[in-house]
């Protein structure tokens, strides 16, 4: 959004306009930054909100929950409930053991912002989190099929599957 102002130049008859940019952006960083950051961002004319088209995040901290949607409502789930993350066309799903919400990163967003000693890609469609495996069984033609904490199974992928192997010391 751009607004306009005008202002008068004291000590003249001459006007000018002032053109400012509001952008809606959204914060990952940490708690202890949070409110700093929030403050200098709304004083230089930001606009803070969860589903901004921008994310403003800090280098080499992971999330500690993501923005996701339940139905309308806007929720941060906490990423110890992520079971697993997956696309189905345009559409992200983020599944904890008792919901699915919606998410409107993209996976590649999640997998930078995830903990890569908590998550992992199993296919370009899927990210799971490591410690809801409960069950990991070979298939044919370099794939295995997980079962996780909360029954459902997913497919790790030819591409992803050494990969796999090497995380979970196969």
């Amino acid at each position: 959004m751009i607004l306009y102002t005008r202002k008068e130049i004291p000590g003249s008859h001459l006007h000018f306009s002032e053109r400012r940019i509001c952008v809606k952006i959204s914060l990952s960083i940490s708690k202890e930054k949070y409110e700093e950051i929030e403050q200098k961002l709304l004083s230089l004319g930001f606009e803070i909100a969860d589903d901004a088209p921008f994310v403003l995040t800090e280098r080499n901290i992971y999330a500690e929950f993501v923005c996701a949607r339940d139905e309308e409502v806007s929720c941060h789930i906490p990423v110890s409930q992520i079971v697993y993350i997956e696309s189905m066309g345009h559409d992200i799903l983020l599944h904890t053991k008792d919901k699915v919400y919606r998410c409107a990163d993209r996976l590649w967003q999640l997998e930078k912002v995830l903990s890569p000693e908590e998550f992992l890609r199993i296919s370009n469609s899927v990210i799971i989190a490591k410690k809801q495996v409960r069950g990991i069984r070979s298939a044919l033609s370099q794939k295995f099929i997980l079962t996780l904490s909360d029954g459902s199974r997913v497919d790790v992928t030819r591409s992803y599957y050494y990969i796999f192997k090497s995380e979970f010391g196969i």
